[in-house]
């Protein structure tokens, strides 16, 4: 499906999607999937939503990962995780390409909502250091099911990755390649499997322009404007559209 193929309410819901996620990313340092996903699902199918993302969280990725030159250590302290994610996400990226998309919607909208809800009211679980070599492989399991599924990879990973009270530089460098190891076996599968075919890929390419005019204008509005309001508005608003989901996929 082309850009050329939608109306232009489509067009507009998904413009205005990935500049409000390129606005939360610039300002937050994340949430280009967990806003653009829900919102585009909401005028086009789950899979075709999640497509529209591939360049965007690619491109912005490669970045974060490679910043600073930290990957190494990344990589060293956390490659269990990164060893069970690939098959989950290969394994939940199947179910993505064959499962009823209103199913998908319910999890996808489910998954928002304990997200949102777990960071509304500040939910932070305190994990020990000893613990951490046990849960990797568990987390990297569940976090690629879940972001095969969804390609929102942040729920599971962001929460770990708080509790374990990791310094902001190293918390930046890790979500960077936990995300490249998660969305290129995700885009590899829906390629393989016909959900991302050349339209798609142009059209991927194509929402950067929205996206990186949100991402600038929510760097320019950090510092003009208080976080923690920000935040609260920005987490209001994804109640909604979870909630909105799973009506969708339910009703």
């Amino acid at each position: 499906m082309t850009f050329s193929e939608f109306d232009i309410i489509t067009l507009a819901v998904i413009a205005v999607a990935f500049v409000l996620a390129g606005l939360s990313k610039g300002f937050i340092g994340f949430g280009l999937p967990l806003i653009s996903v829900p919102l585009c699902s909401s005028v086009v199918s789950v899979p075709l939503a999640i497509a529209l993302t591939a360049a965007p969280i690619f491109l912005s990725n490669i970045y974060q990962a490679f910043h600073g030159g930290r990957q190494t250590v990344v990589l060293r302290r956390f490659w269990p995780l990164l060893l069970t994610l690939v098959p989950g996400v290969l394994i939940g990226a199947q179910v993505l390409a064959r499962a009823d998309h209103d199913a998908i919607a319910v999890i996808v909208g489910t998954l928002l909502l304990i997200f949102v809800l777990a960071q509304f009211f500040d939910i932070k679980p305190n994990i020990p250091a000893r613990a951490e070599r046990g849960l990797n492989p568990v987390i990297g399991i569940v976090s690629g099911l879940l972001g095969g599924v969804s390609s929102m990879f942040g729920p599971i990973t962001i929460t770990y990755l708080v509790a374990l009270k990791l310094p902001k530089d190293m918390f930046i460098s890790t979500i960077g390649v936990f995300y490249l190891f998660g969305i290129v076996p995700l885009y590899a599968t829906l390629v393989i499997t016909g959900v991302i075919a050349r339209d798609e890929i142009i059209a991927s390419f194509l929402v950067c322009i929205p996206l990186y005019a949100g991402l600038w204008f929510g760097t320019w509005l950090r510092g003009r404007m208080s976080q923690a309001l920000f935040q609260r508005a920005l987490l209001l608003g994804l109640v909604v559209i979870s909630l909105n989901l799973i009506r969708r996929g339910l009703f």
